[in-house]
């Protein structure tokens, strides 16, 4: 059975959409050879305003995807949606360029996976999409053309330059279904930041952030719900959606949730609903997701109306009583204000709680009641002891703890009211280390490492967290957490820190799932990652920022499937996954010579 490659797309549908030229509401034709084959590839511009077309596959019987874009190296990413006509929603694809970072924590050995995806404009990027049964199925193409108020999809260029379409055999029926998610097998924790939500418009745009995880191996879904008090939903208790243009404000300037919501409320659509909905119709269990952050930097901190403009003496202080932009677990009163926007979510019918411990810190500091344990403690005023002193970080943890506790009693009566088990997921510090040794981050210019007197230990996990006041041990044995996901997690370098966290939940209910990094992973990669955190004794695998690994459809192909911990070794070895990436050469494109040398010297 030979392959399938639909490179004239000017056979698309309705015809009236398409020019040679530029045309407001159509898609640009352009010629082009490859060193394969000939064809017509379609292109839109920002304010094109280029409406859906239909692209006839004619075939019957399953088939695996690839699809060819071209991305216009002068202006930068590009984006296409795709959807097969019985999809409920479309696929964002988007380039899937490398950078020197995403080589952190990958052996030498597997380093080309990576330079092998290097492309340019004078040459087409193939990756592989999807398997799926295409008897009476069309290619619905699409773009955005309208985007949020930040960094829009709408101002992106977009384009298609070939469909191929590869029949499978019997033989590679089976391997498919053998890749189909099972019980054992849903072993993944995904989430999605809230800065994709500037672009919803529409339901299909809602299910759209689902659609890339049918038949995957992912479990949870944590959802940003909340950055601090602003929240993705119209809330009783978080601050209100501003529609002000104020630019200081920074979900006014951007991230203008309120924009989304509108346009959704006009068309009868509540967001946490469809969200909801959109999880458990793929078998995705949802968190809402929390974010203990206080405003931003100036001069975009202006948040009015909010509960830390109205309360500063809730706020969290340095040794000098001086102001710190986060809100103290330290009082009661914001404890409830957490909790009860985590319960307020829990209601629009999601299955558990997700609180980030690895950003935003700090969470408590200096203020009066630490200042007041402390000398009840050890009789000394804390401000005068070093920064690093293991018994500051102690009273720092019982007021953390004493939040988990609260939280812990919270959810146990939301179970009771929901009539169904609630679990609670905390995003921990994997060491603070491995945080420092980040790419593009020298370790001697950070205060964390040159400050201090030295008394605890960078490259250990519990130390690392217990710094923010985070006592990892008393959320496990006091049985306050479910899922313990340490953040960033690079299997290379695993080994020298994580062992202390499985010896600490063996023989307990929690599961380990360590935050795969780097995000960008080719399949060589990502089966060495999470081959590698399986064997050092981890249940599952958390991925962080998934919104940013989705639309690289090639590597989430194989991202997807990281749940099916027994396959990999063998995956690794034959070397799947190899083929789902490719890059093709133009001989010409247009009215111009595809030669590197002389295809675009303007500067």
């Amino acid at each position: 059975m030979k392959d399938v490659i639909i490179s004239d797309l000017s056979q698309c549908q309705p015809v009236h959409r398409l020019d040679r030229d530029y045309r407001h509401g159509t898609w640009r034709l352009i010629d082009y050879e490859t060193e394969e084959f000939a064809g017509t590839m379609i292109y839109s511009g920002p304010s094109m305003d280029s409406e859906p077309l239909t692209l006839p596959l004619n075939c019957d019987g399953y088939h695996a995807i690839y699809v060819g874009v071209h991305y216009p190296g002068q202006f930068g990413d590009a984006h296409v949606r795709l959807r097969l006509t019985d999809d409920p929603a479309y696929t964002l694809v988007r380039a899937e360029t490398q950078s020197g970072k995403d080589l952190s924590g990958i052996p030498p050995e597997l380093r080309w996976s990576h330079t092998t995806k290097s492309f340019s404009d004078y040459q087409v990027s193939e990756a592989f999409w999807k398997v799926a049964d295409l008897t009476g199925a069309n290619l619905i193409i699409s773009r955005f053309n309208e985007g949020g108020r930040g960094g829009s999809y709408g101002e992106m260029y977009s384009s298609l330059v070939y469909v191929r379409l590869v029949p499978l055999s019997e033989a590679e029926m089976n391997e498919y279904r053998q890749e189909l998610p099972r019980r054992d097998t849903k072993r993944l924790i995904a989430m999605n930041d809230a800065g994709i939500f500037s672009e919803l418009r529409t339901k299909e745009d809602i299910w759209a952030q689902f659609e890339p995880y049918r038949d995957s191996d992912v479990d949870i879904m944590l959802w940003a719900t909340f950055k601090g008090e602003n929240c993705t939903y119209r809330s009783r208790i978080g601050r209100a959606l501003t529609d002000s243009n104020n630019p200081f404000d920074r979900f006014a300037a951007h991230e203008r949730w309120d924009v989304t919501l509108k346009k959704l409320e006009e068309q009868g659509i509540d967001f946490m609903t469809e969200v909801a909905q959109a999880a458990h119709a793929l078998g995705i269990r949802i968190f809402p997701s929390l974010r203990l952050q206080g405003p931003k930097a100036v001069p975009l901190e202006m948040e009015k109306g909010s509960f830390y403009e109205r309360h500063p003496e809730f706020r969290c202080k340095d040794k000098h009583g001086r102001g710190i932009a986060h809100l103290s677990l330290a009082f009661p009163e914001v404890r409830r204000l957490w909790i009860s926007l985590l319960c307020e979510a829990l209601e629009y019918g999601f299955d558990g709680v997700h609180v980030i411990f690895c950003r935003s810190q700090p969470f408590v500091l200096y203020e009066t009641p630490v200042i007041q344990r402390f000398r009840e403690e050890y009789g000394e005023d804390p401000r005068e002891c070093p920064d690093d002193d293991p018994r500051f970080w102690r009273v720092l943890s019982t007021f953390v703890t004493q939040f988990a506790r609260e939280l812990k009693a919270a959810v146990d009566t939301m179970s009771k009211k929901m009539g169904r088990k609630l679990e609670i997921a905390y995003n921990i510090t994997s060491t603070m280390e491995s945080r420092l040794r980040a790419p593009g981050i020298d370790p001697a210019s950070r205060p964390e490492v040159v400050g201090g007197t030295g008394k605890y230990n960078l490259s250990e996990v519990m130390q690392s967290n217990m710094v923010w006041g985070v006592d990892v041990e008393a959320l496990v044995k006091e049985g306050l957490v479910d899922y313990l996901m340490p953040h960033p997690t690079f299997a290379m370098n695993a080994a020298e820190w994580i062992q202390p966290m499985v010896d600490l939940i063996k023989n307990t209910p929690v599961k380990l799932y360590p935050d795969l990094y780097p995000r960008r992973q080719p399949p060589a990669a990502s089966l060495y990652s999470a081959q590698t955190l399986y064997e050092l004794g981890c249940d599952g695998l958390t991925l962080w920022d998934t919104y940013s690994r989705v639309f690289r459809i090639s590597e989430w192909a194989m991202m997807k499937r990281l749940g099916h911990q027994d396959a990999l070794k063998y995956w690794r070895e034959d070397g799947k996954g190899d083929e789902y990436f490719r890059v093709l050469n133009f001989k010409w494109i247009g009215d111009r010579s595809g030669d590197p040398r002389y295809y675009q010297t303007n500067g």
